[in-house]
């Protein structure tokens, strides 16, 4: 906790050793341009230590990976959410995937998990195809939240399969899904505005784009740089609809949690957006 306040990571990638967090850091970062230096590893340990440092009382492992070995990614992040329950797991579906969708998901909630992660640019699929409609109707039935990568990563784009236009037909179909569209619907300003006014099932992380790491706010372009446009944002569309979210090890909680608690917000404002709203979509929990 930071104060009175209930402290969710609700965007963190981990992986199981250091050997392969260097591997996948080098070629993710190599992929995307990413110039800066990571600022951690995003091994369990590395996380734990995080959170304990930081007032971090709960994470949230939004992992994903190659249809291959999706699966098994899945049920090592579920493991570990077992092991350490300050850790939300979230799993992943690609379309190329052998297993019936929707047995899995179930077996996957009955395993702990809490939401589904979908990166359609980096996994490199279309979210709209139609071997997917099984996991949505799924999810519509019980309200299950859908995490969307949205937008570029850092400043480049390689499909646009991650592209609010492609994202948005799904949030309007399935309207008992909770979206939440990550770095701030690519930092767009006026799309955030016009989608949380359009759809009460839509909301939108932290990560990036309301960065306080350094190195993140000289190089991405998406970023809001200036407290005001974050503030004057959560004061139009209301703090119900940010989930704070890092993205360690490429952001920094540590950096994001101190410019958060430098805005104008209201004490309220910053406990919704800072824990409560996560705990209520991951956790069904309501701390007063």
């Amino acid at each position: 906790m930071i104060g009175n306040f209930i402290i969710v990571d609700g965007h963190v990638h981990t992986f199981s050793s250091e050997e392969i967090s260097l591997k996948i850091l080098q070629s993710f970062n190599k992929m995307y341009d990413i110039e800066f230096e990571n600022p951690g590893t995003g091994t369990i340990d590395d996380v734990l230590i995080n959170m304990e440092n930081e007032g971090i009382d709960y994470t949230v492992m939004a992992n994903f990976a190659p249809a291959k070995i999706l699966h098994s990614n899945n049920k090592w992040t579920l493991e570990e959410s077992r092991k350490h329950p300050n850790l939300i797991p979230l799993v992943s579906f690609h379309p190329d995937m052998d297993e019936s969708f929707t047995s899995l998901l179930d077996e996957y909630i009955l395993d702990g998990a809490k939401g589904i992660k979908l990166h359609p640019m980096a996994q490199g699929f279309d979210p709209k195809d139609k071997r997917l409609e099984g996991i949505y109707e799924f999810c519509s039935d019980i309200a299950f939240p859908i995490v969307f990568h949205c937008g570029r990563v850092a400043n480049a784009r390689l499909n646009r399969f991650s592209d609010v236009e492609t994202l948005e037909p799904l949030i309007a179909r399935y309207e008992s899904i909770p979206f939440i569209l990550t770095h701030m619907a690519d930092g767009n300003v006026k799309d955030v505005l016009r989608l949380s006014k359009s759809y009460e099932n839509v909301y939108f992380d932290t990560s990036i784009v309301i960065s306080g790491y350094p190195p993140i706010r000289e190089t991405n372009k998406p970023s809001w740089l200036d407290d005001s446009i974050p503030e004057g944002v959560i004061n139009e569309i209301g703090a119900e609809r940010l989930v704070f979210g890092s993205d360690y090890p490429w952001g920094s909680p540590a950096w994001d949690l101190k410019r958060f608690m430098g805005m104008k917000l209201s004490s309220e404002q910053k406990k919704i957006i800072l824990g409560e709203n996560a705990m209520k979509l991951f956790l069904n929990r309501v701390y007063n």
